[in-house]
C-alpha cells in the first residue's frame, strides 16, 4: 500500500498565539522472523522541526508562532503488509506465570483509559476467567464475551474514546475502545495486554479509516510470542494484510493521552476556535496478483 496521512491545523479565522503538532512515527513491525509491515519509504512534507525519542518509537514535532491561515502536515508512506495467523492453543501456550518480567512491569496497571482496578472490570474478569491461569485460555474467554457482548457504535466516535469502564457499563465501544476494554479485563486478570493504533482499509467500502486493536504476549516453549486480536473484526491471533500500525502503546498513560492529542494550541480568546483535522487516503493497493487504485479520504476530528 501507498498511504497519505494528512494532518490539518485551520486558525478558522482567528489567530494561533502559538501551535505543536505531533504524530508517531512509522516502522516495521516484525513478529519473530515473520516480517507484518515492513516500511519501505516515507515522506514528510514539511520536514518535522525535531524528533523526541519516547523510548520505544519516535515522535515527529512541527512547532510554529503565529499563524494566522492553515497549517498542513503530509505523510507518504509505502508499505507492505503480510497477513499471518499464530496457530497457538492452551497446549502450546504457557501460564502467566511464564511472561516476561518486561511486559508485566509495563502492561498491568491503570493506564488513562484502560481502568483496570475498578469493580466493575473485577467482576467481570472474575465471572469470565476465574482460577485460570493459562495465556491463551484467559484471551480466549476474554475476547468472546466482548464479541458476543459489545455492540459497534451507529455513529462515528470522535474525541477522546470511552474508558474501559464506561464501554463495559454502555456494552457498546467503537474498535480502540472495545480494545481497551480487552486490555483491562486481561490485566485484572494478571495478563499484559497493550493497544496498537493506526488504520485499516475496508475493501467493501473502499475507505482507509483510523483502527485500534489489541496486541499481547503469549508465552510458549520457543520463546513466545506478540499475537495480535481485534474483536471488531473478529479476528484472533491474525495479523491481517489491510491493517497499517502507526503506533504501539509503551504502557506509558501520557504517551497513550498523546496518541489521541495530536496538537498542543494557544490561542487569541476573541473570535472563532481553531479547527484541527486528520485524516488517511490510500494512494495505491495491491493484493497478490490484482492491483487496485483509489483515493479516499475519513476525516475524524479530536476533541
Amino acid at each position: 500500500m501507498t498511504l497519505e496521512r494528512t494532518v490539518i491545523l485551520d486558525a478558522n479565522g482567528t489567530q494561533v498565539v502559538s501551535y505543536s503538532v505531533h504524530l508517531p512515527r512509522p516502522t516495521s513491525v516484525i513478529e519473530g522472523s515473520a516480517p507484518l509491515q515492513v516500511l519501505e519509504g516515507i515522506v514528510v512534507d514539511p520536514q518535522y522541526d525535531r524528533q523526541r525519542d519516547n523510548g520505544a518509537f519516535d515522535t515527529m514535532v512541527w512547532e510554529g508562532e503565529g499563524l494566522t491561515g492553515m497549517f498542513t502536515v503530509q505523510m507518504t508512506i509505502e508499505v507492505a503488509q503480510a497477513r499471518h495467523v499464530w496457530e497457538l492453543d492452551e497446549g502450546s501456550v504457557l501460564d502467566r506465570d511464564e511472561v516476561p518480567q518486561y511486559y508485566l512491569d509495563n502492561y498491568l496497571d491503570d493506564q488513562w483509559k484502560i481502568v483496570v482496578n475498578d469493580p466493575a472490570i473485577q467482576s467481570l474478569r472474575e465471572e469470565l476467567v476465574g482460577n485460570e491461569t493459562n495465556v491463551y485460555l484467559i484471551a480466549k474467554a476474554i475476547y468472546d464475551w466482548i464479541v458476543e457482548n459489545i455492540e459497534y457504535p451507529d455513529g462515528p466516535s470522535p474525541g477522546e474514546p470511552r474508558s474501559s469502564v464506561e464501554t463495559l457499563r454502555a456494552r457498546e465501544g467503537d474498535c480502540d475502545e472495545q480494545s481497551m476494554l480487552f486490555c483491562a479485563l486481561a490485566r485484572s486478570a494478571g495478563v499484559p495486554a497493550w493497544v496498537q493504533l493506526g488504520a485499516i482499509y475496508d475493501r467493501k467500502d473502499e475507505e482507509l479509516g483510523g483502527h485500534g486493536w489489541v496486541q499481547m504476549f503469549m508465552p510458549t516453549a520457543d520463546g513466545g510470542h506478540n499475537v495480535t486480536i481485534d474483536p471488531v473484526n473478529e479476528a484472533f491471533l491474525v495479523w491481517m494484510p489491510t491493517l497499517f500500525c502507526e503506533y504501539t502503546d509503551t504502557g506509558d498513560a501520557d504517551d497513550l493521552y498523546s496518541a489521541y492529542h495530536h496538537i498542543s494550541i494557544s490561542f487569541l480568546p476573541e473570535g472563532a476556535t481553531p479547527i484541527y483535522t486528520e485524516g488517511w487516503r490510500v494512494i495505491a493497493y495491491e493484493e497478490g496478483e490484482g492491483r487496485a487504485s483509489f483515493a479516499s479520504t475519513i476525516v475524524r476530528s479530536p476533541s
